[in-house]
């Protein structure tokens, strides 16, 4: 008897190569990192848009703060604009004296004299913007608070590292004769005040020069201003205490008389004082006649 044996086919057994397992590898690490890429340019981006209304939310509070000062400056204010270096970065101090400040520094109440917004240089060619308050006036000698050994009662760093802060000033009174490239960067008349300020400032994350234009209040002594309130009132009480009541009411004041509405055969006395009727035909007098049996 002959066996004959068949023999089966082998069985494939198909794997990955070197080569394809390469290709995933790389095809994987492709596309996580554009995943990754993705994920930090959104984080970027949030990060920037953050920065952004950050820097807008304290340029407006900024702005604020000035457009507030300046508009509440005493009638016997000081203005002075002096510049401090002649090359970039430029320098500046902006002193208002006899605007008194109250306020609350580390729970201890400070009473302020004097303000003055000064530009210090950074080490990242920048400028931080500086508010010192001071409890005596500065502004009555030639020589600075430091040259004066006096130091400030509080400092406030309002802004950090700016491009730009720049002032420039304008008097409507030469309005006529003064081009808007000419005005004035320093202000040195005590006596006087300018008509507006115009600030301009390059913030630490931008190269947009942003302007703003502040109004000064009109120089005026305050003891005229209180005569005048004084002077308004009174002229008010009077208007109103001269107008007249009703008929029957006394001249004069106002209010309702007592004279006025009165039964027929009832006279009224000037002032709506009441008169009674005389008796039996004599003098009229307060009190009737005594009729004897």
């Amino acid at each position: 008897m002959k066996v004959e044996f068949c023999q089966l086919p082998a069985r494939s057994e198909k794997g990955f190569s070197l080569f394809e397992l390469v290709i995933a590898i790389a095809i994987a690490g492709f596309v996580l990192t554009s995943i990754f890429k993705i994920a930090d340019g959104s984080v970027r981006a949030n990060s920037k848009m953050i920065d952004i209304q950050n820097e807008e939310i304290e340029r407006d509070a900024f702005f604020s703060f000035l457009r507030n000062h300046f508009d509440s400056l005493p009638g016997d204010a000081i203005f002075n604009l002096r510049n401090t270096s002649n090359s970039e970065p430029y320098t500046s101090e902006l002193t208002f004296q006899n605007t008194p400040v109250s306020f609350n520094w580390g729970g201890i109440p400070i009473a302020a004299q004097a303000t003055r917004l000064i530009t210090i240089p950074t080490i990242t060619d920048g400028l931080d913007i500086v508010l010192e308050y001071y409890d005596v006036q500065i502004l009555d000698s030639d020589e600075g608070p430091a040259e004066r050994g006096i130091d400030p009662i509080a400092t406030v760093t309002l802004l950090s590292d700016v491009r730009l802060f720049e002032w420039t000033v304008l008097d409507v009174r030469n309005y006529d004769n003064t081009e808007r490239d000419e005005w004035p960067y320093e202000w040195d008349a005590p006596n006087q005040r300018p008509s507006y300020v115009e600030l301009t400032v390059i913030f630490e994350n931008g190269d947009r020069r942003v302007k703003r234009l502040f109004w000064i209040p009109k120089k005026s002594n305050p003891r005229t201003s209180m005569s005048a309130l004084q002077n308004s009132a009174r002229s008010a009480r009077s208007n109103s205490g001269g107008t007249g009541g009703q008929p029957g009411s006394v001249p004069g004041r106002g209010g309702t008389g007592q004279g006025g509405n009165r039964p027929p055969g009832t006279g009224s006395r000037p002032g709506g004082g009441t008169q009674k009727p005389s008796t039996g035909g004599g003098p009229a007098s307060g009190v009737a006649p005594k009729i004897s049996r």
